[in-house]
């Protein structure tokens, strides 16, 4: 059974990150029926990665098109220490610090339509997350249709969306996908700690958003769900396994090849960028 490559990496910055997830993009492209280039990941082209990392310093990212711009205030993020980018991947505001990320990359056919594939990943978040005895759930089928709302400037945390990781009806794991050139990028934020507020005390447009009087909206954390919140090495171990027995293939730690690399050492630029960063 073919198995599935898995990265885990230690606290970086946002930057670096975002570059790490769009080479593994690349690299899972299917090859148009060319040799094997030694260049390829050491598992070939059109490899499934499953990658797990942290951020440091904290840092604020954008979805692809959100409006930021006039927005948010960089002077105020840089004067805290935080770190600003922009995703590839579309979505809304989150805070990365008290976390922990995730990120799926394959050929865009693996499992299916955009909707199928994300709730698949988020069927194994899940998986993982039930194993350590969080009360976790996917949002109902019955809304798969409805549209996620537009990018607008306020927290990605806000709103539960169809086929999202929920707990007591809020949103614990916030993702979102990218498909090009034959394959696609799914990342999100597992919530350790609720930190979100400091994406909206940044803003410099709007009064902050406040949830629902009803309380069934917004982030929650695991610490909020677990006496005691598990080590990252437990945390990841429960993950990997929610994978395994979703997805049905066995996961192989490995690492980045030669190719892999060098692509995010060239991306890197481009997110750290402000004319990226702060193009909308």
């Amino acid at each position: 059974m073919e198995s599935i490559r898995l990265l885990v990496d230690g606290p970086l910055p946002g930057t670096r990150n975002m570059a790490v997830d769009e080479a593994l993009m690349r690299s899972a492209r299917p090859s148009s029926g060319r040799g094997r280039d030694p260049a390829d990941p050491p598992d070939g082209p059109g490899h499934v990665t499953l990658r797990f990392y942290r951020w440091e310093p904290g840092c604020l990212s954008f979805g692809r098109h959100q409006s930021a711009r006039g927005a948010y205030d960089p002077a105020a993020a840089a004067a805290r220490g935080i770190d600003v980018v922009r995703r590839p991947t579309g979505g809304r505001t989150v805070y990365h610090h008290c976390e922990l990320t995730y990120s799926v990359t394959a050929p865009a056919d693996t499992w299916g339509s955009l909707r199928d594939t994300y709730c698949r990943i988020n069927r194994a978040l899940a998986a993982g997350l039930a194993e350590l005895g969080a009360p976790v759930a996917c949002a109902g089928d019955t809304a798969l249709g409805a549209r996620a709302p537009r990018p607008a400037a306020r927290a990605c945390f806000r709103d539960p969306l169809p086929g999202e990781v929920t707990a007591r009806g809020r949103k614990l794991v916030g993702s979102a996908q990218w498909r090009d050139g034959g394959a696609l990028l799914q990342h999100g934020s597992l919530l350790l700690v609720d930190e979100q507020s400091v994406a909206d005390e940044l803003r410099i447009d709007a009064p902050r958003a406040s949830p629902s009087a009803s309380g069934e909206t917004g982030a929650i954390a695991l610490a909020d769900l677990l006496l005691e919140p598990p080590a990252p090495v437990d945390l990841v171990a429960a993950l990997v396994g929610g994978f395994e027995r979703e997805l049905g293939r066995p996961l192989r730690r490995g690492r980045l090849s030669p190719s892999e690399a060098a692509a995010a050492a060239g991306l890197e630029a481009r997110y750290a960028d402000p004319e990226w960063t702060w193009r909308r």
